[in-house]
């Protein structure tokens, strides 16, 4: 087998990893038989050793760079077999879980490979990890913060959640989580005077006007406001809230009355 990748990794195994319970659920319920085509491009897209050894480890044991290498290739755009991504899947979710990205290109590719958001593929006991997975992916990955919301949100949406639900998921979050990390996305790194709205370079029409009407809206707006202004707000909090609620006010259709 190839090693270039670094072995051992720690495990979803560990009681105190929050994926635990998720992760044993999905190993159980998507213990597909072992495909018999890669269902990528061969020959041609992968490292000729992964490929010929890329189902020869234990679905556990698949190595990262190994899932890495298959996402790289092409594949058919209408997708790939059912049978074969649900054998994948329950490996996808613990190396996410893990904090890893499955896809090179951006984490936003890692689940759309086969619509795994829409539960009709699915059964009742599958689709209970996926929305499990999802909601508790979404909220971890604000609390750790490695990479863009916009990007998180859109990852799911790719593979077929619905954006609407998921940004309800978002504005159900406490204020202070989210305003810490809309002003992270949209404070924190761009140049002084070029802070603003972040959206991934993946979205689509009409997802990218979702999001955008999402991230202007009057209600966001209040939030960030409400939680500036208030008095047991601490002071970078405020300052932080405030930045957010002033990105919101000059990007809103709503607000152009007061801007003149």
């Amino acid at each position: 087998m190839n090693r270039n990748d670094p072995e051992p990794r720690p495990t979803t195994s560990q009681l105190d990893h929050p994926f635990t319970e998720i992760i044993v659920e999905a190993y159980r319920v998507f213990a597909y038989d072992k495909p018999k085509s890669i269902e990528v491009c061969q020959r041609c897209c992968m490292d000729a050793e992964i490929e010929v050894d890329f189902f020869n480890p234990p679905i556990r044991e698949l190595p990262l760079h190994y899932l890495r290498d298959w996402h790289s290739a092409a594949y058919d755009p209408k997708g790939i077999a059912k049978e074969t991504w649900a054998y994948l899947l329950p490996r996808i979710l613990e190396l996410m879980a893990l904090g890893e990205n499955v896809s090179n290109v951006g984490i936003e590719l890692s689940l759309n490979r086969f619509a795994t958001g829409n539960r009709e593929n699915w059964s009742i006991e599958e689709w209970s990890v996926l929305d499990r997975f999802q909601h508790l992916y979404l909220s971890w990955k604000i609390d750790r913060h490695k990479e863009f919301l916009d990007d998180v949100v859109r990852m799911f949406r790719l593979a077929g959640w619905d954006l609407r639900d998921l940004f309800d998921q978002i504005v159900a979050l406490p204020d202070a989580k989210l305003a810490q990390c809309l002003w992270i996305d949209w404070c924190s790194w761009p140049a002084p005077g070029h802070e603003g709205i972040r959206l991934t370079a993946f979205g689509e029409h009409p997802d990218n006007a979702i999001a955008f009407e999402f991230y202007t809206s009057r209600n966001l707006y209040e939030k960030m406001e409400a939680l500036a202004l208030a008095d047991d707000t601490d002071t970078d909090l405020a300052a932080k809230a405030s930045a957010v609620a002033s990105i919101i006010e000059s990007n809103a259709p709503w607000a152009r009355q007061y801007r003149g």
